[in-house]
């Protein structure tokens, strides 16, 4: 198992090419794994559901915690893809 830190992990290659887990660390403490999936089509789908909600309670702890507002996280995508078009 590799251990990265967060700014090694700016390098878009380093994950593409790890086949092991990866700790992540943030300023010395450990904040996130990375665990390469051989095939991520495998995933169970209670498991995938139960992943995507993890995350999706996380965003929504981390958006309240900032202020963000709904309507202005949809104007801010909105004007993102109008800059990619």
């Amino acid at each position: 198992m590799g251990i990265a830190g967060m700014r090694k992990l700016e390098v878009p290659t380093l994950l593409e090419e790890e086949e092991e887990p990866i700790l992540i660390t943030r300023q010395g403490k450990i904040s996130g794994l990375y665990l390469p999936l051989e095939n991520p089509d495998q995933i169970p789908e209670d498991l995938r559901r139960d992943l995507i909600s993890a995350v999706g309670r996380h965003l929504v702890g981390a958006l309240e915690a900032k202020g963000a507002q709904e309507e202005e996280i949809l104007e801010d995508f909105d004007a993102f893809r109008r800059r990619r078009r």
